[in-house]
């Protein structure tokens, strides 16, 4: 578990929004896990405890990831762009979006579709995210190279440069939140990239905007947060060149700051690169009073299946 630490500031580290950073002709896999770097690696629905945790309600958006909320309705990261006229596939089907509300402050954008989803995720309305297991979805890349620290203890392996690979699979992993994060007037969900976080511990990179994140509320998995930004850029000295990767401790490595390059401390403390996902309960209201909608009143907290230890820093994803 990561610690506060009195000199540093998450609001001085560089953020990056996870649609930048591989090549715009590739396409890639999603997310980067501790435990495995293998393409196949969590690209089929999560099972046993898991299963029906978010996975059925994520749709392709501008080549990223949707998750639908309302018969006629899907969110996504607001940076992601697209248009009206623009193709969102999901469960097999493809919808055209008829309308577009941008939240003025927040990168949340709730799409509107001409046709009907079957089912879409429920909401998560409660505060009561801070330490909570989640499941997390994205489409990233996989991993590149080692990043090593040489005479670093105990190991020299602090975590992998962000890789790609053709596809562009959905794929899902398991974190947990440690804090909720004001950043520029935005309220954020904050999550680490942790050594011990378990099997299917992920981190997100360059790809992995508007994918969902879900959280476990009375039996039901709830959309809790959309992916944003990660905080990626590091570099080996204090002039560079820096590099985007996925860390777990970035200890005795610079990393990118408002000030320029700053080289953290190599100790007994792991200093664990973490991502932000906007908070949906922060903006719950805003989302249910999307004009035109028939099921506004029961977005929130309701599935309708059928028709009838803080971390630290900054990057979008």
């Amino acid at each position: 578990m990561t610690l506060k630490s009195p000199s540093v500031s998450l609001r001085m580290f560089a953020w990056l929004p996870l649609v930048a950073g591989i090549a715009t002709t590739q396409s890639a896999f999603a997310l980067i896990f501790i435990s495995s770097g293998e393409v196949g690696f969590n690209t089929t629905a999560p099972t046993g405890p898991l299963e029906g945790s978010g996975w059925q309600y994520q749709g392709s958006w501008q080549g990223l990831l949707g998750t639908a909320i309302a018969p006629n309705y899907f969110i996504t990261a607001k940076h992601i762009g697209g248009g009206v006229g623009g193709t969102f596939s999901y469960q097999g089907s493809s919808y055209t979006t008829s309308a577009r509300f941008d939240h003025p402050t927040a990168d949340l954008t709730v799409w509107q579709v001409s046709g009907t989803f079957s089912s879409y995720a429920p909401l998560y309305t409660g505060t009561a995210e801070i330490g909570q297991d989640v499941v997390l979805f994205g489409r990233s890349a996989v991993r590149g190279a080692e990043v090593n620290v040489p005479g670093a203890s105990p190991t020299p392996l602090r975590g992998w440069q962000w890789g790609s690979a053709g596809g562009g699979m959905t794929r899902w992993g398991e974190n947990q939140v440690d804090d909720v994060f004001v950043l520029d007037g935005a309220e954020y969900l904050l999550a680490g990239f942790s050594s011990d976080g378990g099997p299917n511990e992920a981190m997100l990179a360059s790809g992995d905007s508007g994918g969902g994140m879900f959280i476990l509320d009375g039996g039901v998995w709830k959309l809790a947060g959309i992916n944003s930004k990660v905080q990626s850029t590091f570099s080996m000295g204090a002039s560079g060149p820096t590099f985007q990767a996925a860390i777990f401790d970035a200890g005795g490595l610079f990393t990118s700051t408002t000030g320029g390059l700053l080289q953290l401390p190599d100790g007994a403390q792991d200093w664990e690169a973490i991502f932000l996902s906007t908070r949906i309960s922060a903006y719950s209201e805003w989302i249910t009073a999307v004009p035109e909608s028939e099921a506004v009143a029961v977005w929130a907290g309701v599935a309708l299946t059928t028709f009838a230890g803080w971390r630290r820093w900054r990057r979008d994803v």
